[in-house]
């Protein structure tokens, strides 16, 4: 398998995202610059310049049409894909850390990081108007959150905290109506299966968890032997992948082989380990499974972005 190399970012990858036709490749990294790429070949579309701060995630709408963005210049902004024009700005008082579109594309959670006496938060605005949040709900659970992002048809929005805590919250009424404590420590990404009845948590306790939507109840567990930063569900086979290593101020120390910068599959189903692919110089900080499930895109510490088309025979493995 012969990656694609993308090096469009002078700094470390924060995200990488397909849109739902799994044709356009986004990515975003801690020097602010957002990209846009056929994922394909990786031939780079263009970019999206106004943030001035580190750009941390990036969701694109049902229809490619839009494109929100999480910046730490404290703004979440709404993009017209196809021209790059500035649609929306929401200015949030401190930095953003996340950004989820509803389905119906009519609103946007916006998440806020804790600032002073006040939590994170998650502001829920219209796409349609630049004016005040229609909800706002305060994690008032003490640790910072790192995700918020809509379930199914927009019932409930998932978060995940550094102390390890997974929630489900009622977007209506501001309330958290499910709450895990399952990893030991930081969990740093959660991603949605492609049918969204699933999601997986990526934690630096060692582990990968896979979660039932709806009841937020565990599934099945996969454990490494690194921390992991980012996870993905195939929604083609019945493998998991995730990504992570040595953390990043250990790296200058460490040989590529020895920090486990490999991206690694396990079985959906039976948990095992059943392979890996290497090529990262750093911690891989983002995966993301092509919809068509053929692919598969990695961003990491690094500051490359790997592009993977699976080989013929891996749709034959058992």
């Amino acid at each position: 398998m012969r990656p694609i190399l993308l090096k469009g970012h002078d700094g470390p990858l924060t995200c990488v995202k397909y849109n739902r036709d799994g044709d356009l490749l986004f990515t975003t990294c801690r020097r602010g610059r957002i990209c846009m790429w056929y994922s394909d070949d990786g031939e780079r579309i263009g970019t999206y310049n106004g943030g001035s701060g580190a750009a941390m995630y990036v969701d694109v709408s049902f229809g490619s049409d839009k494109l929100a963005t999480a910046s730490m210049d404290q703004c979440a902004r709404l993009w017209e894909v196809e021209t790059g024009q500035e649609l929306r700005k929401w200015e949030m008082g401190t930095g953003v850390r996340c950004v989820s579109i509803a389905t119906g594309d009519k609103r946007v959670a916006v998440l806020a990081d804790p600032w002073g006496d006040e939590p994170s938060t998650i502001k829920i605005f219209d796409t349609s108007s630049n004016e005040k949040p229609v909800q706002v709900l305060k994690m008032d659970h003490g640790a910072r959150v790192n995700r918020a992002l809509w379930g199914p048809l927009n019932r409930q929005i998932i978060t995940c905290t550094e102390n390890g805590g997974v929630l489900s919250w009622d977007p209506d009424q501001g309330e958290c109506t499910h709450e895990r404590d399952d990893h030991e420590q930081n969990v740093s990404d959660i991603t949605f299966g492609l049918d969204q009845m699933t999601f997986i948590s990526a934690s630096t306790d060692q582990s990968a968890i896979l979660y039932d939507t709806v009841t937020v109840e565990p599934i099945k567990t996969y454990k490494a032997d690194r921390p992991i930063n980012s996870a993905a569900i195939s929604p083609l086979m019945d493998h998991v992948i995730v990504g992570g290593g040595q953390s990043a101020d250990k790296v200058t120390t460490t040989a590529g082989r020895s920090g486990k910068f490999q991206s690694v599959f396990f079985h959906k189903i039976f948990e095992n380990e059943i392979g890996s692919i290497k090529g990262h110089f750093g911690p891989i900080n983002s995966i993301m499974c092509n919809p068509d499930g053929r692919s598969f895109t990695t961003g990491g510490e690094d500051g490359y972005v790997r592009i993977h088309h699976f080989d013929p025979e891996y749709f034959s493995l058992e």
